[in-house]
């Protein structure tokens, strides 16, 4: 029997697991946490929502899971060194996720820094917010989420959201378009082309490469995410290469699905795992029972928070489009985090 590697726990690495469990593959998953978190969830977690946002990793993953963090990865060696014990693998599937790039402002993508967000949010009273980003974050539409919803609740605040971005590419227009003209419509001023340089906490300034500077009395900005050390012998700049097939370099016998992996576009959202681990699992299963392997298509999907209704948008390679605004969508994104966990077994969507 084949045994497969999935190092990481989260959306990519669940749903690959159980679905290649559920195919009676010997799968083991390495994964230090004890927790699988529902990353959309810490935005409404920072907004002030009492939501439960993390179940216990053995609860959402069908296969045995090593508590411990993977150290190294031997791909000439078909082994991944976890702790002190070395694992040999016949197949190989890297879904480690991403850390934050340490920055002087809470991060976006843990529970401790979605409640010290939250906590900042409810001690503001000035009035001035500003909210963007850095460079490549998990989801570009978090911070017009993270805007609009502050706009709506101090209405009589200077809202401005920095986008590090002049010009979207053409997958991603459908939707800076739409999010743009929103925007608009609440009064929330985008700065495009902004990229931070630097922030000074002491006299609340934000400052960008080519000199502006913006004043703040609240500030929340989505820093730039990158693999773990772990993985850097792998990474080609800030993240891992790959195929259309999600094959790492010449390795058909290593995949690398997620935040991990260098696919920029579409953005390194929870739907763009969820697909990329099914053509993994997909692929693993072709190797193993001779089928015709597939290539990942560049589908996802995800509603968006569009300041008091919301979004559905859906792309691939081919283009993308955006549903919306009306009340339903933004009824989805709020049925979806019981949904979610239901969706780890990779059947749906």
């Amino acid at each position: 029997m084949a045994r497969v590697v999935v190092v990481g726990a989260g959306n990519g690495g669940a749903v690959t697991a159980n679905l290649l469990s559920s195919k009676g593959l010997d799968v083991v998953v390495v994964d230090p946490s004890p927790q699988h978190v529902y990353q959309p969830g810490l935005l409404d977690l920072a907004l002030g929502e009492d939501l439960a946002v993390s179940r216990p990793i053995q609860d959402v993953v069908m296969a045995p899971v090593l508590r411990d963090r993977a150290r190294k990865v031997r791909v000439e060696d078909h082994s991944v060194l976890v702790g002190d014990k070395e694992i040999v693998y016949d197949y190989l599937v890297l879904a480690p996720g991403v850390e934050s790039v340490e920055v002087p402002l809470p991060a976006w993508h843990t529970v401790d820094g979605a409640l010290s967000i939250r906590e900042r949010i409810r001690s503001f009273s000035g009035t001035k917010i500003v909210v963007g980003y850095w460079g490549v974050v998990k989801c570009p539409a978090a911070p017009f989420e993270m805007a609009f919803s502050l706009k709506l609740r101090y209405p009589k605040a200077e809202v401005t959201l920095l986008n590090p971005v002049s010009s979207p590419p053409e997958l991603m227009r459908p939707m800076s378009e739409a999010l743009g003209k929103r925007a608009r419509e609440l009064g929330v001023r985008v700065m495009r082309g902004f990229t931070v340089s630097r922030v000074d906490t002491g006299s609340r300034t934000i400052e960008s490469e080519s000199g502006e500077r913006v004043e703040y009395d609240l500030a929340l900005l989505d820093p730039p995410v990158k693999v773990g050390k772990e993985f850097k012998e792998l990474a080609k700049g800030d993240f891992i290469p790959v195929d259309e097939r999600l094959r790492y370099g010449r390795y058909d016998d290593v995949f690398v699905v997620g935040d991990a992996n260098g696919l920029t576009f579409p953005p390194k959202t929870g739907g763009k795992a969820h697909y990329e681990a099914k053509v993994a699992a997909w692929n693993v299963l072709a190797k193993v029972n001779g089928w015709e392997e597939r290539k990942y298509d560049g589908r996802a999907m995800c509603a968006i928070y569009g300041g008091g209704d919301g979004f559905l948008v859906r792309m691939d390679f081919s283009g993308s489009r955006v549903l919306g605004p009306n009340k339903a969508f933004k009824d989805l994104k709020r049925a979806f985090a019981s949904l979610y966990w239901a969706t780890l077994k990779g059947v749906f969507p």
